[in-house]
């Protein structure tokens, strides 16, 4: 029987209302080698942050799950589901009312095999992972998210005609700067990995060595 993928556990998780929602992307990353667990951990986190989807304080930041099991064979597993809502055009995280657009954006990582490694770089020993990481990247632009057109028969109505006819340029603008934002991230892990990229961000290289070798604990 062929194991669950991210996105079929995840279902059962918070989804936004099925008639206000359009989903801008979906990219999954797999990846099976040496990589710094940490290192990637905080290289993700940091890019959220940066891009005004979370801030630094703990509780402003939305880990939904941080699983970890000991597999005495296999090694580690881990499962981290983040949960990000944000205002539409760079306004920064929102709870879920107050604007008409918003940007919900999930990053799920479910990481097997994993253990602690040592490797000689360069004539000198560092501890990094090996391991196999998967990531799901899931965006999604809501509209109405405060509820307050579909709340109201008369306001629901208008918002209908409305939609229809003057809204749709605006929901493909903030489509498409979601999408942008998914892809971003896709490429910057996939930089992290050392994987085949179509948008280099030779920056992240400067500041992530690949697969963590380089890094000390």
């Amino acid at each position: 029987m062929a194991k669950p993928t991210i996105y079929e556990i995840t279902q059962h998780r918070y989804q936004p209302p099925r008639d206000n929602f359009l989903e801008a992307a979906r990219f999954r990353i797999k990846y099976k080698d040496y990589f710094h667990m940490k290192n990637l951990y905080i290289m993700i986190r940091e890019w959220l942050i940066e891009e005004g989807y979370a801030t630094r304080d703990d509780p402003g930041f939305p880990e939904d799950l941080y699983l970890q099991r000991e597999h005495q064979k296999a090694g580690e597993e881990l499962w981290i589901w983040w949960r990000f809502i944000k205002g539409a055009g760079g306004t920064g995280p929102l709870h879920r009312g107050g604007t008409y657009w918003a940007y919900y954006f999930d990053v799920d990582y479910h990481v097997i095999l994993l253990r602690e490694v040592e490797v000689m770089h360069q004539g000198v020993k560092y501890k990094t992972n090996w391991g196999e990481p998967e990531i799901l990247i899931t965006a999604r632009i809501v509209y109405d998210h405060s509820g307050t057109w579909r709340k109201n028969w008369f306001m629901k109505e208008m918002h209908r005609l409305m939609f229809k006819r003057l809204m749709k340029k605006e929901l493909e603008s903030h489509r498409l700067e979601l999408y942008r934002d998914a892809y971003r991230l896709s490429e910057a892990i996939k930089t992290y990995f050392k994987l085949k990229t179509y948008l280099p961000e030779p920056e992240l290289q400067k500041w992530w060595p690949v697969h963590g070798i380089g890094d000390v604990e």
